[in-house]
């Protein structure tokens, strides 16, 4: 028992920790180039929070008064009993929305320096109305959850004083870094999925790269929206389901997932998305599993007639069947090769727990919509339609290209966008990748995978066009038609971008580099579209537009320039990494030459050793042994196991099986009865009462720097 113990002690130290979702774990294992992007893309956020003028972002407004709306402690009444509030009506007067003849009337701009308020004279919240403002509007927001306003009325009220006590700006300004935050790990998350979903390096960081390259989320996540807190739910939510698909269907992964799915849905109801995924990933977790272990019972009774002497098995058995990535739960069972036979059992109680856990944490709310409104989420009555179109045809048009513009970067209320050539081309070179990720997937369950990642992005775009299809059969007003809306699939859209590139043999290792240079250039054809639209003007100058930038900025001159002298300082640095990146490649990576290295322990263990379904699942190769040849192909598939060496990936021993502290076995000797191979590694084995051998190059994946 003492040898068994200090076996599996042993083979946990090189187990992929991986295997089960531990947040706490996933964040002590990220690659210093990830906190790098992460920090990169938190700068860039903050930085746009500066650069797009208040109450120039989709519905802020709306968004602003809900929040202020809790924190005044008016609660959240029915769907149409609420308008907007005359402090939110006054503080269209007081930012950079109309002129002075017509401050309630949006202009594009550009607003000047001269136009400012100083701060010091910026009125606070409860001194906005002002006698002859316009009527209020409906307020639409009451569809929704409350979640993300909830937490922003929280927000203020943390502070000292009265949130009503707040300057107007202050108030926008707050909310608006609270939106940062929620979107800001984004490319954390991303990579996170990646590397579950692929061991590949270059894809988890092309995954962690692709939110750089979208202007459009960088100005939604840097403005007041509730579209932040769904990206940051929705990305958790799949980073869960990652887990589930790759067989960890442990109770604390099914309540984590269900936690995600719920906060998901109380953020908005798009949410539901990730229900229908959840569910496919239990059901494939489940019939991989029964496969596995049917494999693995398959083999250790080929194994136990091989030892029979004068049996005949051994040339009957063939080759021996392999586990690439055993997919049911992982954690317990690659610690022990006796697979129970509860792994093959349906996961009903993960699935069951995190359905009642996701009903508690959101999702009891559309339980009430359809209960009080007899619809999931009902419409706001009085609220402005829309455009109206001609027919069907131009219906099309706006949801095709209208959804890949605004997906790219349509800013403020539709005032000005990025080049619809570059939209275009970005959305080309995007679905080229995931099209080679999908195709380049060599086995089936890889490939189901990659499309399971699709689902999320599919599903919001096919409840949007229902949704906008419906409004419009009714009214001929078109309305609800955003490619923001499929922010919260980004992160699952991000890994079959990140697979694409990791697709691409020995072109791989220049993808993060491009990549970065892609997300450069679009993030910079955005400013060149907005900066001169919002503060230069046609006859200005970059100093003048700055001046004018910071003048309207709720923050300090000085704290807005040290954000932006970072940022550069960051990009900076991301270049910098992005080019060793390209001219070091690394044998870990998909179309380089592997390096000659013994087999890690953890990986024999997992069922990964030289097979192409491990991290190299692209069909770059497998990777040499010390004799330079496939570790898989070192032992004829009728032979027995060599001394030192695990049983292969899903077998099982003979049961009852010991084995004699330090004894050896021939190679390709027929195992003594009642033996078992002694754990080991491919520097040699583990003796009996001493330490484990180190650890080869390579042997930990999960730490790629």
């Amino acid at each position: 028992m003492a040898v068994r113990s200090q076996e599996l002690d042993a083979a946990r130290q090189l187990l992929r920790p991986e295997v089960r979702l531990r947040p706490w774990r996933v964040l002590r294992r990220v690659p210093a180039p990830i906190w790098l992007i992460t920090i990169l893309f938190t700068l860039l956020l903050s930085s746009w929070s500066v650069l797009v003028p208040q109450y120039h972002a989709p519905d802020e407004p709306h968004h602003v008064d809900a929040v202020m709306r809790l924190a005044e402690g008016k609660g959240w009444p029915p769907v149409g009993h609420a308008t907007v509030s005359p402090e939110t009506v006054g503080s269209l007067a007081a930012a950079p929305v109309g002129t002075r003849a017509k401050p309630y009337q949006l202009i594009p701009g550009p607003f000047s320096k001269a136009d400012a308020t100083p701060r010091a004279d910026r009125p606070e919240w409860r001194e906005l109305p002002k006698p002859g403002q316009p009527q209020p509007d409906v307020q639409q927001m009451m569809q929704h959850p409350p979640l993300y306003y909830l937490v922003g009325a929280g927000l203020l009220k943390a502070l000292p004083g009265a949130p009503q006590d707040l300057r107007f700006d202050l108030v926008i300004g707050l909310l608006r870094l609270m939106s940062v935050l929620m979107v800001a790990p984004l490319p954390l998350v991303a990579w996170a999925c990646a590397d579950r979903l692929t061991e590949s390096r270059a894809a988890g960081r092309v995954a962690a790269l692709v939110p750089l390259g979208i202007p459009m989320l960088t100005h939604v996540g840097s403005s007041v929206n509730n579209d932040a807190l769904l990206v940051l739910t929705g990305s958790l939510a799949t980073l869960a389901i990652c887990y589930v698909l790759r067989g960890d269907t442990s109770i604390r992964t099914g309540l984590w997932t269900g936690a995600f799915i719920g906060l998901a849905m109380f953020s908005k109801s798009l949410g539901v998305v990730f229900v229908p995924l959840a569910v496919a990933a239990y059901l494939l977790a489940w019939r991989r599993g029964r496969r596995a272990v049917a494999g693995a019972q398959a083999l250790a009774d080929a194994q136990a007639l091989a030892a029979v002497p004068g049996s005949g098995a051994r040339s009957a058995a063939g080759p021996a069947p392999t586990r690439a990535d055993v997919p049911f739960l992982l954690a317990d069972a690659a610690t022990d090769p006796t697979v129970p036979a509860r792994a093959a059992r349906f996961p009903w109680l993960p699935l069951l727990l995190g359905s009642l856990l996701a009903l508690a944490a959101g999702a009891w709310w559309f339980v009430v919509n359809l209960v009080r409104y007899h619809t999931f989420q009902p419409s706001t009555p009085g609220f402005v339609p829309g455009t109206k179109l001609s027919g069907w045809s131009e219906f099309t048009d706006v949801l095709v290209n209208g959804t890949i513009l605004r997906w790219w970067g349509d800013f403020g209320w539709f005032e000005v966008n990025v080049p619809e050539l570059a939209a275009r081309i970005g959305t080309a070179t995007v679905a080229v990748l995931l099209a080679v990720a999908v195709v380049q997937a060599r086995r089936p369950d890889r490939r189901v995978d990659l499309l399971c990642m699709l689902w999320p992005t599919v599903g919001l775009f096919a409840l949007m066009t229902l949704q906008s299809a419906l409004h419009f059969h009714k009214t001929f007003y078109v309305s609800g038609v955003s490619g923001r809306y499929l922010f919260a699939g980004l992160a699952a859209l991000a890994v079959v971008v990140g697979a694409g590139a990791a697709s691409l043999g020995r072109f791989t290792r220049f993808t993060p580099p491009l990549v970065l240079a892609a997300a450069v250039t679009m993030q910079a054809l955005a400013v060149h579209a907005v900066f001169p639209r919002w503060w230069e003007g046609p006859k200005g100058s970059l100093r003048t537009g700055l001046d004018s930038m910071l003048a309207w900025s709720p923050w300090p001159a000085v704290a807005a320039e040290v954000v932006f002298g970072l940022l550069a300082l960051g990009l900076v640095a991301t270049v910098a990494w992005a080019v060793v990146f390209a001219v070091r490649p690394d044998p870990r990576d998909p179309g380089e030459p592997a390096t000659p290295a013994g087999v890690p322990l953890g990986d024999l263990i997992a069922g990964h050793a030289g097979d192409p379904s491990g991290y190299d699942w692209f069909g770059a190769g497998h990777h040499a042994s010390e004799n330079g040849t496939d570790p898989a192909g070192t032992q004829p598939a009728d032979s027995a196991p060599t001394a030192g060496a695990l049983p292969t990936a899903g077998a099982l021993p003979t049961a009852g099986a010991t084995r004699t502290p330090g004894a050896t076995q021939t190679p390709g000797a027929t195992p003594t009865a009642g033996a078992s191979p002694t754990t080991g590694t491919a520097t040699g084995t583990v003796p009996p009462g001493g330490a484990a051998p180190p650890r080869a190059p390579g042997a930990h994946r999960h730490r790629r720097g």
